[in-house]
């Protein structure tokens, strides 16, 4: 198998030498842009120290003229190790004193992040707690926009709440079973739901039932607290679930909160945990341009928007409601009256005529309207995106508002909307001056998708796993190994990166005005590994451009 792996290293290496050859860049002169002004500060206490968390919305806002104020990344935790809490609150009293407004995960300040909300660290006490300074912080900075996200836990349990992780399978299909029978009444699912029943001990199902009981009960205070002191924005999402399960109820539970009281312009509930700092910025944004951007949304084959995929609790095309929602967006019947297109491809081992379908996005690409594309397989699977079809028809993927394929639909989905309607909002107002560093910009929040969802997690993410395991190492556990392997990802994704850049992103210009035409002239890639696990990559690209006169 390593040996394999290494004569594939070898072939793609010299694949991407020959390609050097043959694609040579077109000849440019070296521009330097300038950055987009500052319009506001805000600072963001995100869910945990993930990339998804913090760097995204930190890059987000670069394009959207927003400063972002991060705390010290050890501050954040690290995986099963929770946040500094308390000095993180003191960071926070301290730090929005000179800005505009805060984005806060409320599981970071009472259970020290995402994962510790599973277990859960904190407790009642310490939800309370955090009641009492969203209130004091309020009633503090009254001027200052408070945005607020709050996790319903996963389906599947943390191992931490229930020591004997053989369990785990069990209470995910008795919640199942349990939700089924109270919508439907099935007497199928109530004999099968018995059986588990009689197999699970009591104690463990009365721990995996008050971790929900209690998520619900705090999101209620939430919504009181906030509506109280009329926080400007709170999102409720729902982690990692199924279409049926405990964690489904506590959502419809916040969702009547929200019809019963007329709050669904200002307080959403959705799909989704990660991106929701990146929507939040964006709704933020959209609210103070009063911009409500028209969306076109058209799915690769009619099927998409009805499938439920992996890990969520709704179809594709709710999930896609849902984030359109909350930017303040508009669905459109008319990509020619759009403000972007939303492509979405959800693929599986039936998918037929891939390439066909890159031939009509690229004709949506090559058109006036904006494109942002969500690209992502069932099967985590390469063989099922469009992305490799786009680069066989000559594509020109720097003209992509948005691209997104990494982990579930709720994930790529919210980042690809936020992305989009941050960078067509700012097209609609920014200074034709600003136009190359704006296209910039996105360009290069785009790159580190490629590289990331595309590259390292579709093309080699489970290669690298099984290469681990035959060494005898635990993908989810490297501890010291966590810099040999992020040195062996970051040299197979530089052979992937010579190919892609050689073969499509220097041959086509990002922007085009009356005089001159903006190119991507290099690319390096750092890499690293925020956690010692190989789940996800902290992926960071440096640019640099050029300028060819239309002249020429």
């Amino acid at each position: 198998m390593i040996k394999k792996l290494c004569l594939c290293l070898i072939t793609l290496s010299l694949l991407a030498i020959s390609i050097i050859y043959e694609n040579k860049p077109p000849k440019l002169n070296k521009v330097d842009l300038p950055p987009i002004s500052y319009e506001q500060t805000t600072v963001v206490l995100p869910l945990d120290g993930r990339p998804p968390c913090t760097k995204f919305v930190s890059d987000l806002g670069l394009l959207a003229s927003v400063k972002v104020i991060l705390p010290p990344n050890e501050l954040l935790g690290n995986y099963t190790e929770p946040a500094q809490r308390t000095i993180l609150m003191n960071w926070l009293n301290n730090n929005i004193k000179n800005a505009d407004g805060a984005i806060i995960s409320s599981d970071l300040l009472i259970h020290g992040g995402l994962v510790g909300s599973r277990i859960p660290v904190g407790t009642f006490e310490d939800e309370n707690g955090f009641l009492n300074y969203l209130e004091t912080l309020h009633k503090d900075n009254p001027a200052k926009s408070l945005n607020v996200y709050s996790i319903i836990p996963r389906l599947l349990i943390a191992d931490q709440l229930i020591p004997d992780s053989w369990w785990q399978w069990h209470l995910m299909r008795w919640a199942a079973l349990q939700d089924i029978q109270d919508t439907f009444g099935d007497p199928l699912s109530f004999k099968e739901l018995q059986r588990f029943l009689a197999e699970i001990p009591p104690e463990i199902i009365d721990k995996y039932t008050a971790l929900y009981r209690n998520n619900s009960n705090f999101n209620h205070r939430l919504l009181d607290t906030a509506v109280k002191n009329n926080i400007d924005m709170l999102i409720i999402g729902q982690d990692d679930g199924q279409p049926f399960g405990l964690p489904n109820l506590n959502r419809n539970r916040a969702l009547f909160y929200l019809e019963h009281n007329e709050l669904l312009e200002k307080y959403h509930t959705t799909r989704g945990a990660d991106e929701l700092g990146c929507l939040i910025l964006a709704a933020d944004r959209n609210r103070k341009w009063q911009y409500s951007p028209k969306i076109f949304v058209e799915y690769s084959s009619p099927r998409v928007a009805d499938i439920t995929m992996p890990f969520m609790s709704c179809s594709v095309g709710e999930t896609v409601n849902e984030k359109i929602a909350i930017i303040g967006g508009k669905s459109v019947g008319d990509p020619l009256q759009a403000d972007f297109i939303l492509y979405v491809h959800c693929g599986n081992d039936s998918t037929v005529n891939l390439q066909e379908k890159a031939n009509h996005l690229k004709a949506l690409i090559m058109g006036q309207t904006p494109v942002a594309l969500v690209d992502l397989s069932e099967n985590y699977d390469i063989k099922e995106t469009i992305f490799p079809h786009l680069i066989n028809n000559n594509t020109p993927l720097v003209r992509l508002a948005a691209f997104a394929g990494w982990n579930t639909v709720s994930n790529s989905v919210g980042t690809a909307v936020a992305q989009a309607s941050i960078f067509t909002g700012q097209k609609r107002r920014l200074s034709e001056r600003d136009m190359p560093a704006l296209y910039a910009l996105n360009l290069k929040f785009n790159l580190d998708r490629f590289f990331d969802d595309w590259v390292y997690q579709k093309a080699m993410h489970y290669k690298l796993s099984k290469l681990l395991k035959i060494r005898e190492m635990d993908p989810y556990a490297l501890d010291y190994d966590t810099l040999k392997v992020s040195k062996f990802i970051k040299n197979e994704i530089q052979v992937y990166k010579t190919t892609l850049f050689y073969d499509n992103l220097c041959r086509y210009p990002f922007y085009s005005d009356k005089t001159n035409d903006y190119y991507l002239s290099s690319i390096d890639i750092d890499i690293s590994l925020p956690w010692e696990r190989i789940f996800e990559v902290g992926l960071t690209t440096e640019t640099t451009f050029g300028i060819r006169s239309r002249a020429d």
